[in-house]
């Protein structure tokens, strides 16, 4: 049995290296959609633009599984989350698939608990999940873990309440994968996003991300029927 951190990355390679490295000394193999120089991983895929958020998981959870028979559960997120480091993957895994009676399910830790007025944002989005093995190639039809039509945001969010209506849906507290976020101080706010996640972090993306999220929540998320 083996669990994959598997992410898109364009970070430097010295700030992606330090927090991949966490999450391999916690048990985890590393799989990149890497642009810019390489980062130590077990498997890469180079590319010269990013896909958005959504269709790189999708894209790296169908190469994780097909090259490893032995894949049972795919964190995602991004190279700003580290791992819980009180928990091994395998345990973690374990406690999963036990939870859920297999791997169809989707889990989210919600112990970092950083986020503004209305609570912490992992409450409210599956924004570095645990995704099974099982949910990976049923869900949406076998279309992959995410609906593939977010680019960036919102899809965390379609996750959640996703997995919630199949009765797939699990948080846990006791872990903590904290969120490095670009936002997370006042002086990184007063400086703005990083120059590669400008245009994700725009007013017109947000709201075309949202409006996509509204209107398919009210629809009851079509095309999530599993296999």
């Amino acid at each position: 049995m083996s669990v994959w951190f598997a992410i898109p990355s364009a970070r430097p390679p010295a700030e992606a290296n330090a927090r991949l490295r966490k999450w391999r000394e916690m048990g985890y193999k590393i799989a990149l959609l890497r642009q810019g120089e390489p980062a130590a991983a077990d498997l890469t895929m180079p590319t010269d633009e990013y896909l958005g958020w959504a269709p790189s998981v999708n894209l790296l959870a169908r190469w994780v599984l097909a090259g490893d028979p032995t894949a049972e559960w795919i964190v995602t997120g991004g190279d700003d989350y580290e791992p819980d480091l009180t928990h091994r993957a395998e345990d973690i895994a374990r406690e999963c698939t036990a939870q859920f009676g297999g791997t169809f399910g989707v889990m989210q830790p919600t112990g970092d608990r950083w986020g503004d007025a209305q609570g912490a944002y992992l409450d409210r989005i599956a924004g570095s999940p645990w995704l099974g093995r099982d949910w990976c190639l049923r869900a949406y039809g076998g279309r992959g873990p995410l609906w593939g039509e977010y680019y960036h945001m919102y899809g965390d969010e379609e996750l959640q309440a996703a997995a919630i209506q199949l009765g797939a849906f699990w948080q846990r507290r006791d872990l903590v994968q904290t969120h490095l976020h670009w936002s997370r101080t006042v002086e990184a706010k007063r400086e703005g996003a990083p120059a590669f996640l400008k245009f994700v972090n725009s007013p017109a993306h947000w709201q075309k991300a949202k409006a996509l999220f509204q209107s398919r929540r009210a629809a009851g998320f079509p095309g999530l029927e599993p296999l």
